[in-house]
């Protein structure tokens, strides 16, 4: 009886010390904070419950995420089939909120600050993935991190993402696993130009010469061979960066600073573009063709964006990245057909750079009380392809539908669940991305040739952290708001006068200070990449 009651006793204790362990293993992830545990969490617990790479996912959690963007009609209907298949594989339910783009600049290091109880945000190289990196707000991606909760990001995820993604030889965000060429293209109509006995556009020169038959055509139903609105920044991309092959710079710097691209770049190459020769001969041409009427004398004052101006039919020509003016070239196949569009590289001799990695992404907060579930659920969302064609497109037969030979097409209710929503960006992966049904055929030529030449720029993982020079940028600013949007436009009387003012108020506002800056922190993002 005695070694009954003995072996009854030590059966007893073995289940109660099976029991606490796999208790501890739950509320160990469920409270850890600033980092994450050995990597033996749950491992006691593993056979009898659900887990995950071998991690205990039994107690149910529920992760809360903010992305910006605006929430789409549908989010909540396809918020229910992500949390059907986060449940059955981590037990985890997702939750969503949401910076609208007009407040995000406001509100996002508020709402890290404010003491929310959250766990996933999206950042990235120009949405403070830096500055509050710096701030120890993100938790840091380790290799045990991915060992132990991210097995899919760790075979598949490129690695040239996490050396753009260090700070200080460390990670702190998982990184998007897409990167696209980013460049502008120009996009006309070919009706037009065969109207006028013109050849396919293939220089600067021939651009001007269409611009100038739309101009001068009595009969022309257009009004403007460019209806330019408020700005003339797409169209700079390419009549003032692409032609003179010059790399650009993101984030607070992106309308102020460049450089040439050389093979031996450093930071001394970096300029501030608007005290070049370059851009004076720039500005000129753009007076040139202001004077000429090739768009409205009051376009600074044009609220109409020049997509939709280019689709109602007032404009001649449209300039933005390729993708989205093949995509408005598709539209006009479908519903203006006559028009014939075009989309151009006018300076194919420049190259090409891939968008960083870093260019979007997730971060899992320092003081999330989830951060293995949050780790996890991000290896899910973007690897598993069930999961990722419910976050990048929706829901399938509703808001998207795949070709027999592999594209997607827009669904009956696409317009309630867009493609490629803000939600989505953190999650974007080139594995699993399909090509729409109908893409157009210039938009797709180019994009290849542009795919087979693109390199990493230089700075293409940059990340400048204005801190420093925050009075400087804002005074700055306001000088760029009152000067550069009119001289791009060629609307001024006198470009050399003009452009002499700005750059003595640009000095004025802190110009150099910010120069100094930016070279100091590429020096250091080169040294450090080595």
């Amino acid at each position: 009886m005695k070694n009954v009651k003995k072996l009854t006793a030590l059966l007893l204790a073995g289940i109660m010390s099976v029991s606490m362990l796999a208790g501890c293993g739950g509320e160990k992830e469920k409270t850890q904070a600033g980092s994450i545990a050995a990597g033996t969490e749950g491992a006691a617990s593993a056979e009898a419950g659900l887990t995950y790479n071998g991690q205990d996912v039994s107690e149910p959690v529920e992760l809360v995420m903010y992305y910006i963007g605006d929430k789409t009609e549908d989010e909540d209907l396809v918020l229910a089939e992500i949390n059907k298949i986060l449940k059955e594989k981590i037990n985890a339910t997702l939750v969503l909120k949401n910076m609208s783009f007009s407040d995000y600049s406001t509100k996002y290091a508020l709402t890290i600050a404010g003491g929310e109880n959250f766990d996933l945000i999206y950042t990235s190289t120009w949405a403070y993935y830096q500055s509050e990196a710096n701030k120890g707000a993100f938790a840091e991606v380790t290799e045990q991190v991915l060992n132990d909760y991210m097995p899919l990001h760790k075979e598949n995820q490129a690695e040239a993402s996490w050396g753009q993604a260090k700070i200080g030889g460390k990670v702190y965000f998982v990184p998007c696993n897409m990167a696209n060429v980013s460049a502008n293209a120009i996009l006309i109509r070919g009706d037009l130009r065969e109207k006028y006995g013109l050849d396919r556009l293939e220089t600067e020169e021939d651009l001007e010469e269409y611009y100038t038959a739309v101009s001068n055509d009595p009969d022309s139903q257009v009004t403007y061979a460019y209806d330019a609105s408020q700005n003339n920044d797409t169209s700079k991309a390419i009549l003032l960066q692409a032609k003179n092959d010059w790399g650009r710079m993101e984030g607070a710097l992106v309308n102020y600073v460049s450089y040439q691209y050389t093979d031996d770049f450093s930071a001394d190459d970096l300029f501030w573009m608007y005290g070049t020769e370059e851009y004076l001969e720039y500005a000129k041409l753009m007076k040139k063709w202001a004077d000429s009427g090739f768009w409205s004398k009051s376009a600074i004052a044009n609220s109409t964006d020049v997509k939709e101006a280019f689709l109602n039919g007032t404009s001649a020509s449209y300039t933005q990245n390729l993708g989205s003016v093949g995509a408005v070239a598709s539209e006009i196949e479908e519903s203006h057909p006559e028009w014939k569009p075009e989309v151009y590289d006018l300076f194919p001799s420049a190259h090409r750079f891939y968008a960083a990695y870093t260019g979007d992404g997730v971060a899992v907060l320092a003081n999330s009380q989830n951060q293995a579930r949050a780790f996890m659920a991000l290896d899910l969302m973007k690897f598993d392809p069930d999961l990722y064609y419910l976050i990048r497109h929706g829901i399938k037969g509703v808001h998207y539908d795949v070709t027999d030979d592999g594209m997607w097409k827009p669904g009956p209710d696409m317009s309630k669940n867009n493609y490629g929503n803000g939600f989505s960006w953190g999650f974007k992966n080139s594995m699993y991305d399909m090509t729409r049904e109908g893409t157009f055929k210039d938009q797709y030529e180019i994009g290849e040739v542009w795919k087979a030449k693109a390199i990493e720029g230089p700075t293409t993982a940059f990340s400048f952290d204005d801190s420093n020079v925050k009075n400087e940028l804002a005074n700055l600013q306001s000088v760029y708001t009152q000067y550069a949007p009119l001289l791009d436009l060629g609307l001024v009387d006198d470009v050399e006068k003009t452009l002499a003012d700005f750059n003595k108020q640009a000095e004025a506002a802190g110009l150099q200070k910010i120069l100094d800056e930016a070279k100091a922190q590429v020096a250091a993002f080169l040294e450090n990449s080595k």
